[in-house]
């Protein structure tokens, strides 16, 4: 495939990472995935990880000066939102080999190919990913923006790397979690981006980028153990608001659904188990990160054996 998926992962999301990595292995034919580590602990591990598809890249390969200025400056979260621009540029202009940069937030799952994401709009240069939010979070469009950056997609063409560019420079002049009226994090540029940049589309495909956001507003079916979202399959979907407690027990901080239970969330934490148990074989003495639930109050609390 021509298309460079890129993650990245920190030794707080590193389960989720490997979890989101062998979700695009088992749905998608020899992926190329590019993970950028943002220390020592994460670059550890996934350097051990044995998938042959892999590229990990190390933080301190892409620091310079202008990113250390931006690392003393900012928030860690609002760091690693930063560099999402910088690390899609940096790897399309390593691999020439790629069409296609393709960022994944670490916290998405993939149930199905991708393809048919791609196949429908051949010729855009930039895809993003409304959010579609359901009627009673229609506000939260205002403050956290119309699409969400956690799958965006720009083409090696002049339109999509100037778009990046600009992204780029963007992010690099202002990137926080403070709120401000026209500006959230990486993610409200995007609202911009599409109004000034030609082949800036929004993505059409049923079944992408499904989360709390937008799980509403769909019809969610169960065909032959297949998750169908209005009677197409469900590709991927987005873990927003998911936290690791322990090896057994797991929060939904926002928008549980019992229809996802048995064919999503469940695989999805199971999968999250193995994770911790290949971390640990990897990495005997690696410190789990988990939440506490004593900070997470109205989460729902599921527990698996």
């Amino acid at each position: 495939m021509d298309n460079g998926f890129c993650i990245v992962v920190s030794k707080y999301r590193v389960y989720q990472g490997i979890v989101l990595i062998e979700s695009l292995c088992e749905n998608i034919e020899n992926p190329q995935i590019f993970v950028l580590c943002m220390d020592h602990e994460g670059y550890e591990i996934l350097s051990r990880y044995n998938k042959n598809n892999i590229k990990v890249i190390s933080i301190y390969e892409l620091e310079d000066e202008i990113l250390l200025s931006k690392k003393r400056e900012r928030s860690f979260t609002a760091y690693c939102w930063t560099l999402k621009p910088i690390f899609l540029e940096h790897i399309i202009n390593h691999f020439s080999n790629l069409k296609r940069v393709t960022y994944l937030d670490a916290d998405i799952y993939f149930l199905n190919d991708v393809k048919s994401i791609f196949k429908e709009n051949i010729n855009s240069s930039v895809l993003l990913s409304n959010h579609n939010y359901t009627k009673s979070l229609k506000k939260y469009e205002a403050i956290c923006g119309k699409y969400n950056s956690g799958f965006i997609s720009f083409k090696r063409d002049e339109k999509g790397l100037n778009a990046l560019k600009w992204w780029k420079d963007k992010c690099l002049s202002w990137c926080s979690e403070v709120i401000e009226k026209e500006r959230f994090g990486d993610q409200k540029y995007l609202d911009e981006m599409i109004l000034l940049w030609d082949g800036v589309e929004e993505i059409q495909t049923i079944g992408t980028n499904i989360g709390f956001w937008n799980h509403g507003r769909y019809k969610t079916s169960i065909i032959e153990d297949k998750v169908y979202i209005n009677n197409v399959p469900l590709i991927f979907y987005h873990f927003a608001g998911f936290r690791i407690l322990n090896e057994q027990e797991f929060a939904f901080t926002i928008g549980f659904r019992n229809e996802f239970v048995n064919h999503v969330y469940l695989p999805y934490m199971k999968k999250i188990q193995e994770s911790i148990k290949r971390v640990k074989d990897i990495f005997p003495n690696f410190p789990q990160y988990f939440y506490d639930r004593n900070q997470l109050k109205g989460a729902t609390i599921y527990t698996i054996s």
